[in-house]
């Protein structure tokens, strides 16, 4: 008897806490959301990083759990326009993330863009972190990431 209502009170304290805890899967996102994030660097994790090419990119997540970025010219053929590109993504409570790249306008690239290599690491997306005013969206398997800091 006794291990019964030792088993029932664990339960219900164990529903509890499960209760009042948030398990809402963007828990995590909020310090994403509503800044603008500019990519500062491509990276090998733990060898080297790369710069990011002729074009910078910009990413910004929102509320209703969906993205937009676009790419600019900084430097190169500046009679190239920049693209732009719309997603959802996930991030859940232990700092992972699921991006789903819908749509791209399709405008030419100068030489030296990598804005096809970013969209498709985004794609590839499976967790983040942030450390002030940074952020790291790490891809295959965490052995690369996107470097970015807020604007």
């Amino acid at each position: 008897m006794k291990t019964l209502i030792l088993n029932i009170f664990s339960t219900l304290i164990l529903f509890g806490l499960y209760a009042c805890s948030d398990n809402s899967d963007n828990a995590n996102d909020k310090t994403l959301v509503d800044i603008k994030w500019d990519l500062q660097s491509f990276e090998i994790v733990g060898e080297a990083e790369s710069d990011v090419g002729s074009q910078g990119m910009i990413l910004i997540f929102t509320e209703d759990d969906s993205l937009e970025g676009g790419s600019r010219t900084i430097e190169g053929d500046l009679s190239v326009g920049g693209n732009s590109y719309w997603s959802n993504y996930e991030a859940g409570n232990n700092n992972s993330m699921y991006i789903n790249v819908v749509a791209t306008t399709k405008v030419g690239t100068p030489e030296g863009s990598r804005y096809w290599e970013y969209l498709e690491a985004l794609a590839n997306s499976s967790s983040y972190e942030i450390e002030g005013d940074k952020l790291r969206i790490f891809y295959d398997g965490r052995t690369k990431a996107l470097n970015f800091k807020a604007e």
